[in-house]
């Protein structure tokens, strides 16, 4: 996993803790708040770089620490 940007890190972590609740893409996008489908499709791929807000945000819907998102 070495070779991954922080920005596909990150989106696996995410798939998998969105996966692990049983959720759609969709529906985790909604509980962001203000998160299109499209963009949280970007950002499980690792094509966007993602803000802290928008970290959060993702993090609250998932119901996880921030950090777990940025850990290795």
């Amino acid at each position: 996993m070495r070779w991954q940007t922080l920005a596909q890190r990150i989106g696996v972590k995410v798939r998998d803790r969105r996966k692990n609740k049983g959720l759609s893409q969709d529906k985790a996008s909604e509980m962001a708040k203000n998160l299109s489908l499209r963009y949280w499709q970007y950002i499980e791929k690792g094509e966007r770089n993602l803000t802290l807000d928008t970290l959060v945000k993702i993090a609250k819907s998932l119901e996880v620490d921030p950090e777990d998102l940025l850990r290795r």
